[in-house]
């Protein structure tokens, strides 16, 4: 795999006046009809379209997004190239894929503006630890980013075995800790030292995932997002994650505007807000 279309922008790139937020972790489902959930995995979810997701954050200011597949497809990529046919040049994408990812597959996918590829590691999902490290190094080629969901309490056990992976890492979900930790944890720790390496990055998302207390977290999530943002604001994303997959019942969903309400009660100055919710995005996936 030789051929590159979407690089990560050099660090000193001017972020242009016209780019707003960007959500760095949305999903878009297709019908079921059309793009099928894999064996097993049922109707999990309801048909969620472009043109929902941009009148739920219409009011935040976001200009541009990064699609996150679904893991319940799993690695057909379908409905993936139909959401970003329809979010446009405003839009990246981030592929399930495993270590069998073949050259013309690998670049019809960057061709349609997929920039990284991602690994759902719980264990309702389809893939595992054993093929991270091999298509890791498969879509180096590609200058791909490397996305990683898993339980965050692994971190501590894990940590040789992330540091050895190639590219630049995103961590999911303030490292999705369940039950949440305290800084003074060791696997937190860990998460502090990958960050320290300058490749790894962590997505300011879904905080809901990991706590049990009410937003903005304080005791949980929150409390780790404000070391975080304090300590390493130049490695820190954001995304809403809708449709809250999470969240079965859509009365449960978050206000539109409670992740920004968020960033504030964590402590993030107006500089820091700036690069978690724009500049840090845009250099690392290429708008």
């Amino acid at each position: 795999m030789t051929r590159t279309i979407y690089h990560s922008v050099p660090a000193d790139t001017t972020v242009t006046s016209n780019v707003g937020i960007i959500d760095c972790h949305m999903h878009l489902i297709g019908a079921q009809q059309q793009f099928p959930f894999s064996p097993g995995q049922g109707d999990k979810f309801k048909q969620c379209t472009a043109a929902q997701y941009l009148k739920y954050v219409k009011p935040l200011g976001i200009s541009h997004c990064v699609v996150t597949q679904t893991p319940f497809y799993g690695v057909d990529n379908s409905n993936l190239l139909h959401a970003l046919q329809q979010m446009g040049d405003k839009a990246r994408g981030i592929a399930v894929v495993n270590d069998q990812l073949s050259e013309p597959l690998a670049l019809q996918l960057q061709e349609a503006g997929v920039v990284g590829a991602n690994f759902y590691l719980f264990d309702n999902g389809e893939l595992d630890w054993s093929c991270v490290a091999p298509a890791n190094e498969r879509i180096q080629a590609l200058n791909w980013q490397t996305q990683l969901q898993f339980n965050g309490r692994e971190l501590s056990h894990r940590y040789s075995d992330l540091k050895a992976l190639q590219g630049n890492i995103i961590i999911d979900h303030i490292g999705k800790f369940q039950p949440s930790v305290s800084i003074k944890d060791d696997s937190f720790k860990a998460l502090c030292k990958l960050l320290d390496s300058g490749r790894f990055y962590v997505k300011l998302s879904a905080p809901y995932e990991s706590s049990k207390g009410p937003s903005p977290y304080l005791s949980e999530a929150g409390n780790l997002a404000s070391f975080l943002i304090k300590h390493y604001p130049d490695y820190l994303i954001w995304g809403t994650n809708w449709p809250h997959l999470g969240l079965v019942n859509h009365t449960d969903w978050p206000d539109s505007h409670s992740w920004l309400d968020c960033l504030q009660a964590w402590g993030t100055t107006a500089q820091d807000k700036q690069k978690i919710l724009t500049d840090n995005a845009w250099k690392l996936f290429g708008f």
